[in-house]
């Protein structure tokens, strides 16, 4: 913090001021909130006394003590409202404290005057009342003036040393006694105030203090949220950069997978398509972390048999499982349960290939049992287990425990992230269980459910690639690679294409050959800020509104982004994506 009583900051050019010069603006604006209260009372007294004293001695004297009192209060407050229509932070606000420790001592002249006018020795008893009302006046200010305890020095003195001195020159003990204990009451009244004052400024202060604390702690924030913003911009591109050649290798393989058919060639391509797979793989998870936080994956609960979710991951593991030398079981069961099978499925997929991951040896047991009137439906490993204090970090975007040199073939440590985000979709809790050296159990808590009857399966098998015979399919991507891959697959399976690199290219193509598409294939983001929707929507407008089915393909894992495409209410697919899963779409709109 700087010396000087405040600096210019260059980004909002309004004065950056230093706690004291805070908690000086603070004490001398609450003299001036307070003062408008005791005026009121200055002058209401002032005229009380005035009335007792009026035939005690000179009315002249009276009137012209009065008058003082009012004109000072009067002047009092044109000072007050003056000092409240200023900006605080650009006057010298000292100035302003010691022109009201000013006015507090002319006050107090007038009081200490009263001492001596209204003093009458005849009657010593009405000059008690006016010393009683004058100690009244200097305790009840003591709240006011703490703020600045000078001002309150400045009016006691005055006041209270002519009232003394009066009762010390009165030939009577009682009365010297009186006087003396005026001047221990002064001393008390000054020790209260400097507490008081005290108080007031460590409590100004620590205020302060705390929303310093609070902007640090705002700002911090901000750079943490920028910093995630900058992340999620950074992967989304990244991503979206990558699934173009990906997605068009994908579609290539798909055509090599159709004309080989030599053992050894197909035993190569199914390598290519290992190999394609895991770097989709890596990108799904990226992408599933991205909707999750656009918050467009919807859950569709219905019914499903817990076995045959076990027989189709049993089919999918045993292979991966036998790669490390480890033995995978699954546990019969007979029961159901009501929530979403796919995000159930990727859930539970998620926590077996961590399992698998971090198992060297042993095995690795899914199954399901009763926990607290529910089902826990979970995955046990003899794996190297977590330590319960690195146990809150697991579900952290990229980390892993145990892949400090980063090897890709370990993930990307989004598996444990994705899955907590999923649990919480379905309003399920997490479990898990941890012994370091023995092992881990991860699962989910469910409500089992009575067989249903009649429940049929809704998955769909891939169908035969007959049913595209001479469709005609419009191609619209801004990439070259993926247009060429697009075409070789759908004609591969008989179509016919068209392709176009934009909704004016796409609309001249189809003018000039005069003909309708049976469905069209567009990519999200084109050149020159050109989305998919408006290329629908445009290619529609060709044929006077009439809808033709269309399906977007997009790379982008942006949550905003994604919230857009799925607001669209088209057909989606995501980059890279595999032909078979293009045909099964294909399958369902035509």
């Amino acid at each position: 913090m700087p010396n000087n009583n405040y600096t210019v900051s260059a980004i909002t050019e309004a004065p950056v001021l230093s706690h004291k010069k805070n908690v000086e603006i603070e004490l001398i604006s609450m003299l001036y909130q307070q003062v408008y209260v005791a005026l009121i009372g200055v002058t209401t007294t002032a005229t009380g006394i005035a009335a007792v004293f009026f035939n005690e001695v000179s009315r002249q004297v009276v009137v012209t003590w009065l008058v003082t009192v009012f004109t000072l209060t009067f002047i009092r407050y044109l000072s007050i409202r003056k000092f409240k229509s200023l900006d605080k932070k650009t006057v010298d606000i000292r100035r302003w404290g010691r022109l009201f420790a000013f006015f507090t001592f002319l006050s107090g002249l007038t009081w200490g005057a009263a001492s001596i006018i209204f003093f009458t020795p005849d009657n010593l008893e009405l000059f008690n009342i006016l010393t009683l009302i004058v100690i009244a006046m200097s305790v009840g200010s003591l709240a006011a003036l703490s703020a600045y305890p000078q001002a309150y020095y400045l009016f006691v003195i005055p006041t209270f040393l002519p009232i003394a001195w009066r009762y010390l020159s009165v030939d009577e003990a009682y009365y010297f006694i009186f006087g003396v204990l005026l001047f221990v009451l002064i001393f008390a009244l000054f020790s209260i105030v400097r507490i008081n004052n005290r108080m007031i400024h460590d409590a100004i202060t620590l205020r302060f203090e705390n929303l310093d604390l609070i902007n640090q702690l705002t700002e911090q924030k901000g750079k943490a949220e920028q910093a995630n913003k900058s992340k999620t911009r950074f992967l989304a591109s990244a991503s979206h950069d990558m699934r173009q050649p990906l997605h068009a290798m994908g579609l290539f393989i798909g055509v090599l997978e159709d004309r080989v058919d030599q053992a050894e060639h197909k035993s190569i391509i199914r390598k290519i398509r290992k190999s394609s797979d895991a770097l989709g793989s890596l990108l799904d998870s990226l992408l599933d972390i991205s909707k999750l936080d656009a918050g467009v994956i919807k859950v569709l609960p219905e019914p499903f048999f817990l076995n045959n979710l076990f027989k189709v991951l049993n089919n999918e593991f045993q292979a991966v499982a036998k790669e490390k030398n480890l033995k995978i079981k699954f546990v019969d069961t007979k029961l159901w349960v009501d929530s979403d099978y796919f995000i159930v499925e990727r859930i539970l997929r998620n926590l077996i290939a961590n399992a698998i991951q971090y198992t060297e040896k042993g095995r690795i047991l899914v199954g399901c049992r009763r926990h607290q009137g529910r089902i826990l439906l979970a995955v046990y490993d003899t794996g190297m287990g977590i330590h319960g204090e690195e146990i809150p970090n697991i579900y952290r975007e990229f980390h892993q425990l145990h892949n400090p040199e980063r090897d890709r073939s370990k993930g990307l440590g989004l598996g444990l992230a994705i899955v907590e985000r999923m649990a919480k979709l379905l309003g399920t809790p997490l479990y898990i269980e941890s012994t370091p050296g023995k092992g881990s159990v991860f699962g989910i808590t469910m409500q089992a459910l009575p067989p249903p009857a009649n429940v049929t399966s809704k998955r769909v098998a891939v169908p035969e690639a007959k049913f595209l015979d001479g469709k005609m399919v419009l191609v619209v991507d801004d990439e070259e690679e993926v247009r060429e891959s697009l075409t070789v697959l759908l004609q591969n399976w008989r179509c016919d294409v068209v392709v176009a690199s934009s909704a004016t290219e796409a609309i001249g193509i189809l003018q000039k050959n005069n003909f309708r598409p049976d469905i069209l294939l567009v990519d999200y983001r084109l050149r020159n800020n050109e989305t998919g929707t408006m290329v629908i929507d445009k290619i529609n407008a060709l044929y006077e509104g009439q809808d033709i089915p269309a399906v977007i393909i997009t790379g982008d894992t942006a949550p905003d982004r994604i919230r857009e495409v799925e607001l669209s209410g088209h057909n989606i697919l995501h980059k890279p994506v595999p032909p078979d899963v293009l045909r099964l779409l294909l399958a369902e709109i035509l």
